[in-house]
């Protein structure tokens, strides 16, 4: 495996410690530290795919939406080269939460609880089907793990999966 190998999985792999640590602060209420964890793996995420496109794909989308078709063709038999749509959506909703988080905190935690459902559903869907359904073994059970922990500290909220109001990191 080259350099450029390395960076595209490291990226990806811290990209996804960003998201299963951040979900999990979130969830139980820690914005304080949350706010940088989240925050982090959406910077890795995007670093993701700027070396991703540099490495991988020589900066061409129709490169990259090759790419996509022969995984997805791979794992389901279909090739779908418009999944990469999916995951440009995924890169543009996370930088707009990530941001919520930072710049309007006391905003995030009150906004109506379906936008915070579509937009860390559609984040969640993402993340299984990367981590889990498309990835090599040594990432998918670990990741399989931490998504069925994820889903049952969400469903088991007593507020029913809405985010915390209160910020148990501050005094």
């Amino acid at each position: 495996m080259d350099a450029g190998d390395w960076a595209v999985r490291g990226t990806a792999w811290l990209a996804l410690a960003g998201y299963f640590t951040g979900a999990f602060l979130l969830l139980r209420g820690n914005r304080r530290i949350a706010k940088w964890v989240w925050g982090s793996g959406c910077d890795f995420n995007t670093l993701h795919i700027l070396v991703a496109f540099h490495f991988t794909h020589g900066w061409s989308h129709a490169a990259a939406v090759e790419h996509v078709a022969r995984q997805s063709e791979a794992v389901i038999g279909t090739p779908f080269g418009a999944g990469i749509w999916f995951n440009y959506v995924f890169t543009v909703l996370w930088i707009v939460d990530a941001s919520w988080l930072w710049l309007k905190p006391e905003s995030y935690t009150r906004r109506k609880k379906w936008v915070a459902w579509a937009i860390h559903g559609f984040l969640f869907f993402m993340v299984v089907n990367a981590a889990v359904v498309f990835a090599p073994d040594m990432v998918r059970w670990p990741s399989a793990v931490l998504c069925l922990v994820l889903a049952v500290m969400f469903f088991r909220r007593p507020d029913s999966g809405e985010l915390p109001t209160e910020d148990v990191g501050e005094n």
